[in-house]
Order: structure tokens, then sequence, then C-alpha cells
């Protein structure tokens, strides 16, 4: 069957990635932004051994949880995958998605997902993005790639999921980067806000003009930009053009300070939540770890519950806020370790420390691979895993559980409302 032949076909379910699945022939057909039970006309656009992907050219009848997706840019944007879902059952099928993904182990066939917990904002809860910037002729586009591509998605009208103050911001960003003499040698602009203030990173493939630092200097002034940061290469060549104040947010009764380069949760109400659950699973103690601890997101809720703790962290930048975060906090019983946990050699270091009561681990998408195989040799009864991707979660869980825990309780978290990302908290203990 030839490329980009059109077929009719009805959509039987979602799977991972927000892609739903029908079946033609027998082949097994995966399209995004359709619904189960939407049938449809898909013009196939990729084959693979056993399986094809394609596009949804007409939706013939639509599923009945099919919604009016309310954004002008669904489907061309990469941002959102399920906006033409139900909130309530965007979040049934993330708790599918978990279920489906551990079951492809032996060993975790028999846990079951609790419901997902969500925040009552689905909508302006994004805090923090990278915006793309590419040039067509003299035409300027700014905004996020396209749906499996590096084209752009130009923002030329408001984002439902952006916080409002960063969706205020494209028009006068955009006007600024055309005035730029370095406009074409800037291929990306982050931007993140704290509970005050706005910081930007410009990612540069250039030194900018002197009129440049002036222009943007004076965009920070009138934008309420506290922090700007100009990147060329890697972060240690970031350099700091205006430094107003600190971005901060807050995880009661802390207050927790970070640069527009570290990692933050982009929901901070799901952060809320999030945290609240790993607490409530990690229980109370003596000594607890929190292993890639960031700034401190989890490190100085544990101090309420620990009479120690220590925080573990590779990126040397972002200890050191970790740290002031715990002077600001006046907590005397957290310390930290800088190591690099994907390193088995790293990981054997943490062998020095009390051993703990609790370990929580959060690591980024590609899991602690590393890590749980050494805690698996180690006496520690109780581990709280947070997860961002269920495919590394299973593969590392399904670790711990040859070696001796149980996996007592998953609860997903819809951290991501309207795309197919889903946040977890699991409980392993011995």
């Amino acid at each position: 069957m030839p490329d980009q032949e059109v077929i009719t076909l009805q959509i039987e379910k979602m799977v991972p990635q927000g892609l739903g699945l029908g079946f033609h022939a027998g082949t097994a057909v995966f399209v995004p932004f359709t619904a189960p039970g939407d049938r449809i006309l898909a013009e196939v656009t990729s084959q693979k051994a056993g399986h094809w992907f394609a596009r949804c050219v007409q939706i013939l009848e639509p599923g009945p949880e099919r919604i009016d997706p309310t954004c002008a840019l669904f489907t061309r944007c990469g941002g959102c995958q399920l906006r033409h879902l139900s909130g309530s059952f965007q979040r049934t099928i993330k708790e599918t998605f978990i279920r489906e993904t551990l079951t492809r182990f032996p060993n975790l066939r028999e846990v079951i997902p609790l419901a997902t917990e969500a925040s009552t904002q689905t909508e302006g809860y994004r805090c923090r993005a990278g915006f793309k910037v590419r040039w067509v002729g003299s035409r300027l586009l700014l905004g996020f790639f396209q749906t499996a591509s590096h084209h752009i998605a130009d923002l030329t009208t408001p984002c439902p999921v952006l916080d409002a103050r960063l969706d205020r911001l494209l028009a006068p960003l955009r006007q600024l980067i055309a005035d730029l003499a370095v406009r074409h040698r800037l291929p990306q602009v982050d931007a993140v806000v704290g509970e005050s203030g706005i910081g930007l990173i410009f990612h540069l493939l250039a030194a900018p003009a002197k009129r440049d630092l002036d222009a943007l200097r004076q965009f920070a002034h009138q934008q309420g930009v506290v922090q700007l940061w100009l990147q060329r290469g890697r972060k240690t060549g970031m350099q700091s053009l205006v430094h107003e104040a600190e971005l901060f947010y807050r995880v009661e009764p802390h207050t927790l300070t970070f640069h527009p380069g570290d990692f933050i949760q982009a929901h901070q109400a799901g952060n809320r939540l999030l945290v609240d659950e790993a607490m409530r699973q990690g229980g109370t103690g003596a000594v607890a770890w929190d292993l890639f601890c960031g700034v401190g997101n989890f490190t100085l809720p544990l101090t309420q519950r620990f009479t120690h703790v220590l925080g573990v962290e590779g990126y040397a930048p972002t200890l050191q806020r970790a740290t002031a975060n715990a002077a600001h906090c006046q907590t005397a019983s957290v310390h930290f370790r800088s190591l690099d946990l994907f390193q088995e050699q790293e990981v054997a270091r943490l062998a020095t420390e009390q051993p703990a009561d609790l370990v929580l681990l959060d690591p980024p998408r590609e899991g602690a691979l590393a890590l749980v195989k050494w805690l698996v040799t180690q006496p520690v009864r109780r581990l709280v895993y947070v997860s961002c991707n269920p495919a590394t979660f299973a593969r590392d869980a399904a670790i711990l559980v040859h070696g001796g825990f149980g996996l007592q309780r998953v609860q997903p978290i819809d951290l991501f409302p309207q795309t197919a990302h889903v946040e977890l908290v699991a409980l392993f203990g011995r």
C-alpha cells in the first residue's frame, strides 16, 4: 500500500503520546488528535513493520468524548495533544497509559494505579516555556514546534495554557526580536514566571551589539522582567544582563528561589499536589534522602518530617540555590552533596551517608537506572519515586520489585492538562 493513500478508520482507543489507535485490514494505525469512537478519513504518512502512522483528513463521525478544543493552533502546535478531549476523560486515559505500561513487566501486572489527581486549573497554568525563533524571509515566527516537526507554530493568537503574564509578553517580545541586530542568530528565548516577576534567557549564536544590549535592558524595565540572561553555548556560558530581583515560588511554608535556567514544574498548583502526595507517602522518621533534589522542591518539606535530610544534585549551580534556600528557611537538619546519580561510581558514594529511613527520588525523563540497581543492595525500607515518564518508571520499578521491594501505591497526577504527559508518585516498601 503506498504512502498517502486515504483510508476510512474507526478509532478504538488512546495510547501514550496521545495517539488514537485504529485498525485497517489487521494493521494498527496511529493517528494524532483523534478520539475513541471517531470515524475518520485518514491519510497514511509512514509505514513501519506491523503498524502505520496517519493524519486525520476528515472526521466523518465524532466520538462521544470529543469536545471543541478552543484553540486556533490546535493540531498545528505540538504543545497540546488532548485539547479535543474532556478533562475527565483525559485523566482516565492517563491512568490507562500508566496501567498498560506497567503490565509490560510480569512482576508489575497486578499493580492498579489510583484515580488521577488534578488541579482545578487546567488553562493558563504553564509558567515556563521555550519559545522557538525562526525567520522565513522577512517574516518572524515565534512559538512552539509543530507536531512531530521542527517547523514553528507561530503564536499570533493567545495560547490557552500559557500563564497570562507570558502570553501578554509575546507581542512586545516579537517586536523586540525584530529590532535586534542579532535577530537572525537568536534561535530561542526561554521564559519563566515566579510568584513575582519574569525571567528570560536569550540563546544567542553570536555576540549582541551594544544597541541590542540597551534594547534588552529597556525591554526588561518596561515588561516587568526582573532577570534577563544571555547564553551562548552551554549553561556555563550564561551571563546576567538584568538582575533586579529574585524569582521564587512557594511550597508552604517554604519559599524557594530559582534561576530561569533551573528546572521547576510548569504547573505550580499541580506541583503543590505533587509535593503533598510525596510527603503523604514518605511519612516521618529520622533520616531522609532527596535524590535529584534540584532547588529543594521536596528537600525542604522533608525537613518538617525527618530529623536529618540529605539533598543530592548533580548540577552545581542548582545545588548552590538549594543550599541557599535551606539557609533562608533556617533549618539546620539538611545538608547537600554534589553527585552524578547516573554514574555507578558516584552513586556508590552514598554509602558513606547515614542510612535512610526514606529515599525519595525525582529523576529526569531517562529515569534512574544506575541508582535503583544500587538501592536494591542497600538496607532501605521505604522509597518514594516521582516520575514524569511511565516507561522509564516501569523499567526501574521492575528492578526494585525484583530486588525485594513491593510496589504499594501508584498515584497519577495530571500536572500537564491538555497534553499526553502525566506525572506519578509511587511508594515502594520492604
